[in-house]
């Protein structure tokens, strides 16, 4: 004669205390390889850019203007001009890395440009172009607001002059401080200060 027996507490707990145990060392693994598979999007991303602004070069002699997520209505919408008249890229690719939420709305939550004017969240650029003699370049920044959604970069505009720029490196922690930033044209003349003055690229502020 045999009995249907059923589990005892005790049992029931070593089952739940394995699955909690298993969870928490797959899902902060799943959230990693998340935020791997953005970053490698932005470098995809980049690239693309750079391959159109290179061609829009070019053609023009110059890169388009500033292209900043806060004054979209000042004008600082250059990358626009990839798209039309002509079109050197399909459509703008989108930052994965801002987020659309109150952050871009109410400024004391966090970084105000979190998901920007006209609700576009591009990637950002800085352009030398835009500067007034002597200190135009032809020289374009790209950049995404990294793992940590914030802007750490305390302003596009001067580039490549007097311009500190805080980098996302992925050996200080996959969800750390910094921007994910791409630089072309003549960015190594003038002044660029990358990684909070550690980094000096250029050998003059001329």
């Amino acid at each position: 004669m045999s009995l249907n027996r059923g589990f005892t507490l005790i049992e029931l707990l070593i089952v739940v205390a394995i699955i909690g145990i298993l969870a928490a060392i797959a899902v902060p693994n799943f959230l990693n390889a998340q935020v791997r598979a953005k970053i490698a999007r932005v470098e995809s991303d980049m690239k693309a850019l750079s391959t159109a602004l290179e061609s829009y070069m070019i053609d023009r002699n110059s890169y388009p203007g500033d292209h900043d997520l806060d004054n979209y209505m000042n004008g600082e919408n250059g990358l626009f001009k990839l798209t039309t008249p002509v079109s050197y890229i399909a459509s703008l690719p989108s930052d994965p890395f801002v987020e659309r939420n109150l952050r871009g709305v109410f400024s004391f939550l966090g970084d105000s440009n979190a998901y920007a004017a006209m609700g576009r969240p591009d990637y950002e650029m800085g352009s030398g172009a835009d500067n007034q003699p002597p200190y135009r370049k032809q020289a374009y920044s790209l950049m995404s607001y990294g793992p940590d959604l914030d802007d750490d970069n305390t302003s596009h505009d001067p580039f490549p002059f007097f311009t500190d720029m805080d980098r996302f490196d992925i050996t200080n922690g996959i969800k750390s401080d910094g921007n994910i930033f791409r630089f072309g044209g003549e960015y190594t003349s003038g002044c660029i200060i990358l990684d909070w003055g550690t980094k000096r690229l250029g050998s003059s502020c001329n």
